[in-house]
């Protein structure tokens, strides 16, 4: 088998890993014109001749629009394109600054960013089920050592993955590198048989860039000194972290799906009470992975906010933490919520008497708010579940003692609540603060009053003392309420 087909190989077997994503939908090819790109583009042509694609093939080529050349670069890719009969759509980047001019050089990090946003819009416009590029062995091992020198854990000195989610915008797409193990000068040797050329970037000899100083000028003089040995090395810490940063994954996983509650799209508690010592060490991935899930690009914190979150441990209930795109931390009695206050909404406007609660009528969202209640009316009270199995969230109600009808409405400036066992009532506000319920869920918590605007029942927190079941009690209403 010559290099050629053990690169298509390498591309059919990538996408076979990640098929429940892939399947019947397009393959997006992000197209460059270099010496990468164009290998990864003649070796998914031969796959698609072969049938072995898992859909169809399109090529998206970014222009930068930083050099001068760059039009050129595009006319390349379209013809490459054009002849091997590859549909392809070219976007131009635009920045506010004119890249001409040296000393407004445009960062490293924003050229990329532009550069996977733009992609990501064409993704969502073909309806690509995943965005393949042509990164190697050799980019692998330079952002290895690139994130060595500046300082970086685990997950850093991993490496390029071979997949990650490309998200923003409402739209996501797998991102794919299938070359990881391939290195430059096979790929350059494969380019030179096929009798195809490649379009050189002109900024990749740019010094003011740092990635170009290390390629350029620290590996070569580093491989002078130490030969293959820097490059054994580099892979050896990479496997490593590899190695040490799935098991760091996989235990902040472990955490987060067995202690995370009332979850939402935009919002979890994580129950961190009597959590042991072995599993003290990996709480900050489990919230590294929660800030990934509930940010609205799905992006990874800073490591400054990661540290404070975790921090806030250590903290009183009620301290709060402001993270990237709004993200917010609270620390709670029971460990920490994570929300998202811009799409969790207001909560609903009830000072007009509050939303109507009718029973056996199925289940009633209160207003936009994660909160949805049920009830039910028993001629007698059942005997199963008990209080204690059912929990906080399943109340058993006399109506007898609360006239209709009943309303669902936000906390007021002023209200009481008779806790259940208690003498008296009590400052509703100071009930809630007894309870360490978390700051932001007061205002948006469903109170259930009866039609004298009585607190009967506070969902996830306590009934109130007037409307509990008596020993003469024979109707009653079951009450069920959930969060997410």
């Amino acid at each position: 088998m010559n290099s050629f087909d053990r690169l298509q190989d390498a591309c059919a077997r990538c996408l076979v890993r990640y098929e429940s994503v892939a399947s019947d939908r397009p393959v997006l090819a992000a197209i460059s014109g270099g010496v990468d790109s164009t290998v990864l583009l003649l070796a998914l042509v031969a796959l698609r001749q072969n049938g072995r694609l898992p859909g169809p093939l399109h090529v998206a080529h970014i222009d930068h629009g930083v050099r001068s050349d760059s039009r050129a670069t595009a006319e390349h890719v379209v013809a490459l394109c054009d002849r091997l009969d590859v549909p392809v759509t070219v976007r131009r980047l635009t920045h506010p600054e004119p890249a001409a001019r040296p000393a407004r050089r445009i960062s490293e990090d924003k050229l990329r960013s532009g550069r996977y946003a733009a992609l990501l819009a064409i993704a969502r416009e073909q309806r690509a089920g995943c965005l393949l590029t042509g990164h190697h062995a050799d980019d692998n091992l330079e952002t290895v050592l690139f994130r060595l020198l500046r300082g970086t854990g685990p997950r850093g000195l991993a490496g390029i993955p071979e997949a990650r989610w490309l998200q923003g915008e409402g739209a996501r797409v797998l991102l794919l590198r299938p070359l990881l193990r391939t290195r430059r000068s096979t790929l350059e040797s494969v380019l030179e048989r096929a009798g195809e050329r490649a379009h050189a970037d002109s900024t990749n000899g740019d010094l003011h860039y740092a990635r170009n100083r290390l390629r350029l000028e620290t590996i070569p003089t580093l491989r002078e000194a130490l030969g293959i040995g820097l490059d054994v090395a580099l892979m050896t810490v990479a496997s490593t972290a590899r190695a040490a940063n799935e098991i760091l994954e996989a235990q902040g996983l472990r955490i987060l799906t067995q202690r995370a509650r009332h979850r939402t799209n935009w919002r979890l508690e994580l129950d961190l009470r009597d959590l042991d010592a072995d599993s003290l060490p990996f709480v900050a991935e489990a919230l590294r992975q929660a800030h990934v899930f509930l940010h609205p690009h799905g992006e990874a914190p800073l490591t400054g906010w990661l540290e404070r979150a975790h921090a806030l441990l250590e903290k009183t209930d009620g301290k709060r933490l402001a993270g990237r795109g709004g993200l917010l931390v609270e620390r709670t009695r029971d460990g920490l919520l994570l929300v998202d206050p811009d799409r969790a909404g207001p909560p609903p406007r009830t000072h007009d008497g509050g939303q109507l609660f009718r029973i056996d009528s199925g289940r009633q969202r209160f207003g936009a708010t994660e909160w949805w209640l049920d009830a039910f009316e028993h001629p007698l009270p059942p005997l199963v579940p008990s209080p204690a199995q059912a929990g906080r969230f399943r109340a058993l109600l006399d109506p007898r003692a609360a006239p209709l009808p009943w309303r669902l409405r936000t906390r007021r400036g002023g209200d009481v609540f008779w806790p259940l066992g208690a003498d008296r009532d009590m400052s509703l506000r100071r009930f809630l603060q007894s309870r360490h319920l978390p700051r932001f869920d007061r205002d948006r918590l469903p109170l259930l009053v009866d039609a004298t605007d009585r607190i009967l029942w506070i969902p996830g927190v306590e009934i109130a003392e007037t409307a509990r079941l008596k020993l003469n009690t024979r109707r009653c209403v079951e009450v069920i309420a959930g969060c997410g």
